[in-house]
This record gives C-alpha cells, structure tokens and sequence, in this order.
C-alpha cells in the first residue's frame, strides 16, 4: 500500500513540474521576427518556444519563471523590431487622384522609414528615429532663395557600442538619400541605453 502511496504521489509531482503552462512573451509576429526573438533568447540562456496561431502569426512563449529575464533580453537588444512600411505600401494607391500636397507627404513619410530601416541595421542600436524635413516644391521658380532640407536622427543604442564614432558617416549615409540635403544639416542625438541594475 506504502508503495502505491509513493507511486501516486511521484505522478503527481511529475505532473506539476512538467506540464507547467508555459507563458506569452510576445505574438503576432511573422516567421522572421518570430526567429529573431527565438535567437536572442536562445543566445541569452532564456528557452522559449515558437507557435503558429490560427492568423498566421508566430508567437513566442517561455515557462513562467523565465517571464521576467526574457522580457528584459528582449528590452536589451531592442526585439521584436517594430515594423516600418515600405515605399510599396506607402505609395499604393487608394484613390484615382491624389493633391500634390498628400503625394509629397506620403513620399516624406515613406523617406523617414527607408532611413529608420537602414539605419536600424547597424550594430547595437536598439531604436532610431528620423525625421527629414523638407521644403514643398514651390510654385515660384524664380525664388530667390528656396529652404534648405534638414534632418533630424534619434538614436538609442546598447552599453558598450560606440555610435558617436559614426555619426560623420551616418549624416553622410542621410545626406546622399535626401535630395539637396548637406551633412550638416543633419542633427543625430545618440543616447545609450542604461545598464541594468
């Protein structure tokens, strides 16, 4: 009877430690991200799991006692990356007829995010921000004077990086994708990330 006891109460042990519900991390996300957060954990010691879910997004789940430190993993290296839209998607057509007004804000809007993405290629930068302002066509083709294009670039990078040693390069990176746009007319504000305590 004594061993019956034993083996009844190692199932149940077994039970609790093995069938835990794991927890959610992060969801909808396609295959791609979903592979990058599965990555970051991965290589940060955080076992985590990936799911289909009925829409066709990926989400990511861990055990309940790895909820904290994976979120702070994700928070460190800036995962998942948020997802900017494509000139393609900005530029589709909604309508028969746009003002010359909503073409050039749409083209401005698209040019801050191909800028944000490439700029978000670079090594330990976990956010950036841009924001290029530039003049409307005038009307006026015998101004004297026409205003000049500018840039503005926050960045926000991880412990250890060194950003401000690229800084001259990327105002030159901005500058040669803004028409009439001059590196020193772009103004990049870097800020690292603070180490946690």
């Amino acid at each position: 009877m004594f061993k019956i006891f034993l083996v009844f109460l190692s199932l149940i042990l077994f039970a609790n430690c093995n069938f835990t519900k794991p927890t959610l991390l992060v969801q909808g996300l396609n295959q791609e991200d979903a592979n990058n957060v599965l990555l970051v954990l991965a290589n940060n010691n955080v076992p985590a799991t990936k799911q289909l879910e009925k829409d066709n997004t990926f989400s990511i789940t861990v055990d309940p006692k790895n909820q904290i430190m994976g979120l702070q993993v994700l928070s460190n290296f800036g995962e998942p990356v948020n997802k900017r839209s494509s000139m393609g998607e900005i530029f589709k057509k909604e309508g028969m007829i746009s003002s010359p007004m909503e073409e050039f804000a749409r083209y401005t809007f698209a040019l801050d995010q191909d800028l944000e993405t490439t700029l978000a290629q670079i090594d330990g930068i976990i956010s950036v921000r841009v924001q290029v302002s530039m003049p409307m066509p005038s009307d006026n083709l015998w101004s004297s004077e026409a205003a000049k294009p500018g840039a503005a670039i926050f960045i926000k990078y991880r412990p250890g990086y060194r950003i401000d040693l690229l800084t001259n390069r990327i105002k030159m990176l901005v500058s040669k994708a803004v028409p009439g746009l001059t590196p020193d007319m772009v103004e990049i504000l870097p800020l690292e990330k603070k180490a946690d305590k």
